[in-house]
């Protein structure tokens, strides 16, 4: 690993030679004659470690480290200060500013290198206990703590993907199917022989399906995926089952298999559990639109007299003619004008001003009324019609945010604009023209513009994410990852990816003043977020408590219920003026 550091020093000669020394040392060397090139150099550089003289001209050393510190994308990196002055006074004031050590001149090579080591043997050491964070993180997120298996989450993930992939394959004779298994009764049974007996039994039921999954008759030459999902749910995902093959008598084997005696707390139970199956459609890339037929198929087993046993086929969710009508108004909701934008500000942490909002889109069906985002989104995603919705909500909220600048104070940086992108927007190969014809559209400056993508959405193809997120930063526009935690958590792509935001999920804050693993988890978030020059947005802020403690543990922002509930555009105007008349006040 090659370590970067940045010299600020205005005496050419000294400038030459620590240049010269540390690039022999292996070091990667900027050096900058005065404080203000230099301050430009760490920005542009993000270094581990800055060499700072004390008296320069135009910014001193002083004035530099304090211009890092109040900096959230440079605060974290240490400094020292190379000094002529050996004052106690002089060097107090350099170590209140947020100096990490400092050499006095002349400075012998051997001292030099040692003072060099220290502070990047402390970053190092830093970066290590953060990325174990991070890794424990990912695991505490994406598997389930009883049985070890992923958990709904990871499934989701791996599911989609499989989607994709599958939706690229021509002419195939396998598709992936998906089984799930409801237990039913069991807690009920479990409660009667003690407290912790339905873990042990969702344990038992686990390692059973895992076993079955391995191989055998009904698995022969299939690598598949067992999860749990929920609190009563397991699930096995085939990848490749054949497309003229029923499931009916794998899904009945599974049932008789799992329906045998178990052992819990020295008795013989007899677990009742259900089996719905279901294959994946051409051209399915939503996940949940094959949890949701899983969930019928799960409800029509149940009922079944003998063998509680389900195998999804059309017609058979009671509300499948209504999703068919707004799959097809789908299609004309843009040139109906039934979309909504609605807006939920991000308040910084620091001064509680607004820095910016998230766009989220909203469906005014002209006879069905307000449909669910979790409803029309999967179905846009499926039918193609979510790049038509995301054009619309990239050119409504640029034109919106542009219209607030109008109501900001003088002097005051106008709110940015976040807007989601989804997987199938972001393999549109029109999408940079969108971006292009909102911002020109509505004279918003690139920079006002922010981009969420998912962490699913950044991974499905790595090459392709890396290239196009360079090309949107080459437009000038702010590129955020989002749900932070519910993807993959990956540190080597946050270290790929050209990021300035990064998003933690709502998980970790709705419970972070109770638990000390969504505390530490936070907060290693929030170190590693820093330590990459990422500000850091955590949503779902529900109480002042939740405020605070991220506050004190360094996020930047805060969006969620606490400060504002995502509102039309015509609510932002008076939200705006209150908001702006409180904080002159």
């Amino acid at each position: 690993m090659t370590f970067r550091i940045v010299i600020a020093e205005d005496e050419t000669v000294i400038r030459n030679n620590l240049t010269r020394l540390l690039r022999i040392e292996g070091f990667d060397v900027a050096a900058g004659a005065n404080g203000r090139d230099a301050l430009e150099l760490i920005r542009q550089n993000r270094p581990d470690l800055v060499l700072t003289d004390v008296m320069m001209p135009q910014m001193n050393g002083y004035e530099l480290i304090k211009a890092m510190r109040a900096d959230p994308y440079l605060a974290h990196i240490p400094a020292v200060l190379l000094t002529a002055r050996a004052d106690r006074t002089d060097i107090r004031t350099g170590m209140n500013l947020g100096a990490d050590d400092y050499l006095t001149k002349p400075f012998q090579r051997d001292e030099l290198l040692s003072c060099i080591r220290s502070q990047l043997y402390k970053v190092s050491k830093q970066k290590l206990a953060t990325q174990r964070l991070v890794e424990q993180a990912h695991r505490i997120t994406h598997y389930d703590p009883v049985t070890d298996l992923p958990n709904r989450t990871h499934v989701t993930l791996l599911l989609e993907n499989l989607l994709r992939n599958h939706q690229n394959t021509v002419n195939s004779l396998t598709a992936p199917a998906v089984l799930a298994v409801g237990m039913l009764g069991l807690r009920e049974m479990a409660e009667v022989l003690g407290s912790n007996q339905y873990d042990i039994g969702v344990q038992q039921l686990a390692k059973r399906l895992t076993a079955l999954a391995q191989g055998g008759e009904y698995f022969p030459g299939h690598t598949c995926l067992v999860g749990r999902f929920g609190d009563n749910r397991l699930v096995v995902i085939i990848p490749e089952w054949p497309i003229d093959t029923p499931l009916d008598a794998l899904s009945g084997h599974m049932h008789d298999k799992l329906s045998e005696p178990m052992e819990l707390a020295g008795q013989e139970v007899f677990p009742t559990v259900s089996v719905g199956a279901c294959m994946s459609k051409s051209g399915e890339v939503s996940a949940q639109a094959m949890f949701n037929r899983l969930e019928v198929t799960l409800a029509a087993a149940r009922i079944q007299k003998n063998r509680r046993v389900a195998i999804y086929r059309d017609g058979m969710a009671p509300d499948m003619s209504q999703n068919l009508r707004l799959h097809n108004d789908l299609h004309r909701a843009v040139s109906r004008n039934e979309l909504l934008a609605h807006f939920q500000p991000q308040i910084s942490a620091i001064n509680g001003r607004v820095v910016g909002f998230e766009a989220l889109v909203r469906w005014q069906h002209a006879e069905m009324g307000l449909i669910s985002p979790l409803r029309f989104i999967p179905l846009a995603e499926d039918n193609g019609q979510i790049v038509n919705i995301g054009a619309w909500m990239l050119m409504e909220s640029c034109a919106q945010a542009q219209r607030w600048q109008s109501l900001c104070p003088p002097g005051t940086t106008p709110p940015r604009v976040a807007v989601n992108l989804s997987a199938r927007q972001f393999s549109d190969p029109h999408l940079l023209d969108h971006i292009q014809a909102a911002l020109d559209a509505s004279g918003r400056p690139p920079q006002m513009l922010e981009l969420e993508i998912t962490e699913g959405t950044a991974m499905a193809d790595l090459h392709g994410t890396l290239d196009l997120l360079t090309r949107f930063k080459n437009m000038g526009v702010v590129l955020a990852i989002d749900d932070f935690g519910t993807g993959y958590s990956s540190l080597a792509y946050l270290k790929r990816f050209p990021l300035d935001v990064l998003k933690i999920d709502q998980s970790f804050v709705r419970q972070i003043c109770t638990e000390k693993e969504d505390r530490a988890i936070s907060a290693a978030v929030i170190n590693l977020a820093h330590s990459l020059g990422l500000r850091v947005v955590a949503e779902g802020v529900e109480t002042p408590e939740q405020h605070q403690l991220l506050s004190d543990l360094g996020c930047d922002l805060m969006q969620g219920y606490l400060h504002a509930k995502p509102m039309p555009s015509e609510e932002v105007d008076g939200w705006l003026r209150d908001h702006f008349a409180q904080q002159t006040s």
